[in-house]
């Protein structure tokens, strides 16, 4: 049986960490920091269990964004671009412009407006947004796997290594407002180390930062996870 996230935490940084403060927050953020440190077109979102929402359920302001998708006339989902909204703006309205939008079907674009919503252009059609939520409030402690909460499960490893050097830093922080002994003090800086050092071994065993080669403009989400 597969251990827990919070088993395998404390088997690298010892059990005390239930004791800090916020701990339970404090690894939800080591894994949304992991989560922003594999690129959106990585091969790892492939194994995330990620359903699609669309743009008029989902609140993407606290998402990092994995792949749009727009369906066009002939059925097939075609992969979004992100631009800046200032381009997507100077492609509205005026069918002479090299930047307009509307009958761009082949190769559809999405942006964000100041508030955090999502545009996508063009207007209309079927419209796929797959995201990573970041962990807000979330106990994922007991968890065993990443897929129940959309986290790559071949990345789960860097995400508890992450809430490990998040626990550390808190440690220390706490380790210097108590005064605690040198002892101490070195020994926690020495357990910080040794997480940093795996941090970037597993990055590394990962193949991160990714570059995933060609657009991948014809290929359907379902095509990319199997």
């Amino acid at each position: 049986m597969a251990s827990s996230i919070i088993t395998r935490i404390k088997d690298l940084v010892g059990d005390e960490v239930t004791s800090i403060e916020g701990y339970k927050d404090l690894i939800n953020s080591g894994f949304n920091h992991a989560a922003d440190l594999i690129p959106s077109d990585s091969e790892l979102w492939r194994s995330a269990l990620i359903k699609a929402s669309t743009v008029e359920t989902t609140d993407v302001a606290n998402s990092k964004i994995i792949l749009v998708t727009r369906e066009d006339n002939g059925g097939n989902d075609r992969v979004a671009k992100e631009v800046s909204l200032d381009m997507l703006k100077r492609g509205e309205g005026d069918a002479t412009s090299i930047y307009y939008n509307a009958g761009n079907y082949k190769n559809p674009i999405y942006s964000f407006e100041p508030n955090g919503t999502m545009v996508v252009r063009p207007i209309g059609g079927n419209i796929a947004i797959y995201r990573y939520t970041y962990l807000v409030d979330k106990d994922i402690t007991e968890k065993t796997s990443g897929d129940t909460f959309d986290f790559p499960q071949q990345a789960l490893n860097l995400g508890i290594l992450k809430a490990c050097s998040y626990l550390l830093q808190a440690k220390i922080s706490e380790a210097v407002q108590e005064e605690e002994d040198n002892e101490l003090f070195a020994l926690t800086q020495g357990q910080i180390a040794t997480i940093d050092k795996m941090i970037q071994e597993e990055l590394q065993r990962l193949g991160l930062p990714f570059q995933l080669v060609g657009d991948g403009n014809d290929i359907k989400w379902n095509d990319r996870i199997n």
